[in-house]
C-alpha cells in the first residue's frame, strides 16, 4: 500500500468558500478559519476572463500563493470542466483526454496530490458498462499524454445525476477506476441525495477499497448540490465515519452551495476536526 498523501489527516477547506474571489483571498480566508490544507477549484487558477488560457505556470504560481499562506495544497477540483465529454464521439473523447492531461500537469505544477473529476452522464442503464470502460480509457491515455514522471492521483466524484449513482452502478465504476489506478471520491451529500438517508448498506468493501478522497458534509437527502454543515441535515455522520475509519484518504470539508460557509465553519469546526483526527488515527491538537 502506498503512503498516504501529505493532506491525509489534515483539516482541509476549499477555495470555493470564497467562490467569487481569487485564490489569494480564498487561501487567506481558509487559513484564517483554522484549516491546514486547501482544495483548489480550477476556476480560481487563471484570471477568469473569457478566452484567456491557463497554463502550468499559472498553477505553479497558485501553489506558491497557497504555501505562502501557510497551507498545504490539496486536491485540484476540475469537476464539470467544459472539456470533459468522453462519450460524445471521437472528437469529444480527444478533447477530454487533452483536458485531463492538462489538468494532471496543472496539479503537478501546483503540488496537488490528486485531481477530482466526475464520471459524466449516461441516459440508459445499458450504456453504463461501455461508458465506464471509455472513461477508464480516457484517464489512462491522459496519464500517458501528460508526460509526468510523478502522476497525481485521479479521483472521481459521483453526483446524483451522473451515471454511477443515477443507475446504481457504483461497482462497475469502481472496477473501471481500479483498472487504471484511479479511485472514487465519497461525497456524503451526493451519495445521500442519490441513495437515501441510510448509506451504510451501500458502503460495502468494494466501494471502500475504491475510495481515494472524501468530501465531508451533512445533507437533507433531498437537495442536490447543497452540502449542509454537520447537524444541520439528517445524516448519522458518526455511523458513516465508523464505516470509513479504515479508508486512508484525505477528507475535505465540502460546503458547496451552502450560503454561509464561513459562519458554518466557525460554528462547527470542532465536529469536523473530531471526524478528521479520529479517522486519521491521531488525536491531533486540541
Amino acid at each position: 500500500m502506498s503512503a498516504p498523501a501529505a493532506d491525509f489527516g489534515k483539516l482541509t477547506g476549499m477555495s470555493l468558500y470564497a467562490l467569487r474571489d481569487d485564490i489569494e483571498v480564498a487561501a487567506a480566508l481558509v487559513k484564517s478559519l483554522g484549516f491546514e490544507a486547501i482544495e483548489i477549484h480550477a476556476s480560481q487558477i487563471g484570471p477568469a476572463l473569457p478566452g484567456v488560457p491557463v497554463f502550468e505556470a499559472h498553477a505553479a504560481a497558485v501553489g506558491a500563493v497557497v504555501r505562502n499562506a501557510g497551507l498545504i495544497v490539496s486536491t485540484l477540483n476540475v469537476v464539470g470542466d467544459a472539456s470533459f465529454d468522453p462519450f460524445g464521439g471521437p472528437h469529444a473523447f480527444e478533447e477530454t483526454v487533452a483536458g485531463l492531461a492538462s489538468h494532471l500537469r496543472w496539479a503537478a505544477a501546483m503540488g496537488a496530490p490528486r485531481i477530482l473529476i466526475w464520471e459524466g452522464r449516461v441516459s440508459a442503464r445499458e450504456d453504463v458498462a461501455p461508458a465506464a470502460k471509455t472513461l477508464a480509457r480516457a484517464i489512462e491515455e491522459a496519464k500517458r499524454r501528460s508526460n509526468l514522471a510523478n502522476l497525481p492521483a485521479v479521483s472521481c466524484e459521483l453526483h446524483p445525476f451522473t451515471f454511477a449513482l443515477k443507475h446504481r452502478a457504483i461497482a462497475e465504476l469502481a472496477a473501471a477506476m481500479q483498472s487504471v489506478d484511479a479511485g472514487i471520491c465519497f461525497d456524503f451529500c451526493h451519495f445521500a441525495v442519490a441513495l437515501g438517508r441510510d448509506l451504510l448498506p451501500h458502503l460495502d468493501d468494494r466501494l471502500l477499497r475504491s475510495i481515494n478522497h472524501i468530501h465531508y458534509a451533512d445533507s437533507d437527502v433531498v437537495t442536490s448540490e447543497l452540502h449542509f454543515p454537520p447537524s444541520q441535515g439528517v445524516l448519522d455522520l458518526d455511523a458513516i465515519a465508523d464505516r470509513l475509519v479504515d479508508v486512508r484518504a484525505a477528507a475535505g470539508w465540502d460546503l458547496f452551495g451552502w450560503p454561509g460557509p464561513r459562519q458554518a465553519v466557525r460554528a462547527h469546526m470542532d465536529r469536523y476536526r473530531k471526524f478528521v483526527r479520529r479517522y486519521a488515527g491521531t488525536a491531533g491538537p486540541p
